[in-house]
């Protein structure tokens, strides 16, 4: 029975370390269950594999036939110098076996350009792979802070209930010996009630944190962890040039268009070679005759060969050779635009997330400052208050203030490791 104990013990304690959780284990469980990665991945390797496929446009096509044929002929009769003459039934057989080659000589240059875009298309897969690892890194960091900073304010808001509760049973022994009103009283007990409300709502609000950071993950909404992080830094100072050019060699969205516009152009080249001739030629060897044995006997006899030279020059197709021409070139285009729009953004992106950043900074010295502010002003109340030269009000405000800033530090703090995380989204560079 006391191995039973021990066993259970030691496993609700793993369990419960499991549940602690960093940056880094979030991340690496995200990845495991993320299935768009999974299936970007496969992406990426069919991508691959099908530059080795687009080379079959140059190549030659080399194939292996053989047949059996057996022709019947029914009775029959026929007349010759008078006489009349009567065939019997016959049956005829005919074997044959041989090699064909085709190749393919010129076709207005698609089997270069279908090369070109196989390795676009798989250079491609590879930025959307990236993309999309970014794009969890993302938010799961996003939802990873925003779990941290609820529990923060959790503890904001436990330590703001706990000096209610502490004014609030002074507040009563002094009304108890006469010292101070009925209403300071009732002052404390709303003082100490609306805390204990800020400390329920932000348990739900730590909850709801931890239910989004595990759908990032892709676990159970209702799985319990607890989220921790060793120690906090604060954002580094980025100089804007330096991040618009990381961006725009690095963004993966960014890169991702200009991706899809080399394929679109490709694609345009090769819509405008169906208006070149296609030249191919075809050599076939075989060999056959009525006896099997004459497919693989006596090689100096009963072979064949050809060689074919076939050019086909399109002429008329009904206008849809022109307009599939047209419509490539307005793809290829319309690429070009969405790459300019996209650079736009992206300029006005990293502009803001560094206004955000360095506004940021300036508020955590600011809110720092106002704690320690505040925390002499709660002092000093306290004490006025006990000589009676404060009013409890004051007190109570001041137990706002310093609550109110050391809410709005953690707020700031985290808001900023967000907005870092968005900018390096945007850098291409998680």
């Amino acid at each position: 029975m006391k191995k039973i104990i021990t066993f259970l013990l030691i496993a609700t304690g793993w369990l419960s370390a499991q549940q602690k959780m960093d940056l880094e284990a979030c991340l690496t469980l995200a990845f495991e269950n993320n299935y768009n990665l999974a299936i970007a991945e496969k992406q990426e390797d069919a991508a691959r594999k099908g530059v080795l496929a687009s080379y079959s446009g140059i190549l030659p096509n080399v194939g292996f036939g053989s047949s059996a044929q057996r022709t019947t002929q029914g009775p029959n009769e026929y007349v010759a110098y008078g006489t009349t003459f009567i065939t019997s039934d016959t049956t005829q057989y005919y074997y044959a076996a041989g090699i064909s080659c085709n190749q393919n000589i010129f076709d207005g240059g698609k089997w270069w350009n279908n090369i070109r875009l196989a390795k676009s298309t798989a250079e491609g897969a590879s930025i959307n792979r990236n993309r999309g690892r970014q794009l969890v890194i993302v938010t799961v960091t996003e939802k990873f802070y925003n779990v941290l900073k609820a529990q923060e304010l959790l503890k904001v808001y436990q330590k703001s209930l706990e000096n209610s509760r502490e004014q609030l049973n002074k507040t009563r022994e002094m009304h108890r010996i006469g010292q101070v009103a009925k209403k300071d009283l009732f002052k404390a007990q709303v003082r100490e009630g609306n805390d204990r409300l800020f400390v329920i709502q932000q348990q739900q609000a730590v909850e709801t944190a931890v239910a989004e950071l595990n759908l990032a993950m892709g676990i159970s909404p209702q799985t319990a962890i607890e989220v921790y992080e060793e120690q906090y830094r604060a954002p580094e100072d980025v100089a804007g040039e330096k991040a618009l050019a990381h961006a725009l060699e690095q963004n993966t969205e960014y890169n991702a268009l200009l991706a899809n516009k080399q394929s679109a152009f490709l694609q345009y080249k090769i819509a405008k070679g169906d208006w070149f001739p296609d030249v191919s030629t075809r050599y076939t060897y075989y060999r056959g005759g009525r006896n099997i044995e004459k497919t693989y006997q006596e090689f100096d006899k009963w072979w064949n060969t050809e060689l074919t030279l076939n050019v086909s020059i399109p002429l008329f197709n009904g206008f849809s050779r022109r307009t599939r021409v047209q419509q490539r070139y307005l793809d290829y285009k319309i690429t070009e635009d969405r790459i300019a729009q996209k650079k736009i953004d992206i300029q006005n992106q990293v502009e803001n997330l560094i206004l955000m950043l360095n506004t940021y900074r300036e508020m955590i010295e600011i809110n720092e400052l106002n704690i320690v502010s505040a925390k002499e002003d709660l002092r000093l109340a306290q004490e006025m208050y006990r000589l009676n030269s404060a009013t409890l009000l004051e007190v109570l405000d001041a137990q706002v203030a310093l609550t109110r800033a050391e809410g709005d530090l953690v707020t700031t703090k985290y808001n900023a490791k967000i907005a870092e995380a968005q900018l390096q989204y945007v850098m291409g560079i998680l």
